[in-house]
């Protein structure tokens, strides 16, 4: 493939690699325009944004309590039951009790 370097119709003002005009001196500085790109987050995105924000700010920690909770794991108080464990979280979440009445 032969490669005519003196065709007179090929542009000059064809971009460069950087995208400014070939005809632009390269030390130029490059000429940028007054229009702006715009990013706005959906309302999705601002709603879970939101919401990470609020679990962050709830996470209070009773650390006297964790501590005691360990403590009490560690000897042998709580922890023993696990059916009766699965049954307070459950009553707890449906709100009723499975409680034996005497």
């Amino acid at each position: 493939m032969k490669i005519d370097v003196s065709r007179s119709e090929i542009p000059t003002d064809a971009p460069d690699s950087a995208g400014r005009p070939a005809t632009q001196d390269p030390g130029a500085p490059e000429v940028t325009s007054t229009t702006s790109d715009e990013v706005s987050p959906s309302s999705d995105a601002r709603l879970m944004q939101t919401v990470m924000q609020d679990a962050q700010e709830a996470l209070d920690v009773r650390q006297d309590v964790v501590e005691r909770m360990r403590a009490a794991l560690a000897k042998g108080k709580v922890g023993n039951e696990p059916h009766a464990l699965a049954d307070a979280l459950l009553d707890r979440l449906l709100g009723t009790s499975s409680r034996k009445q005497p």
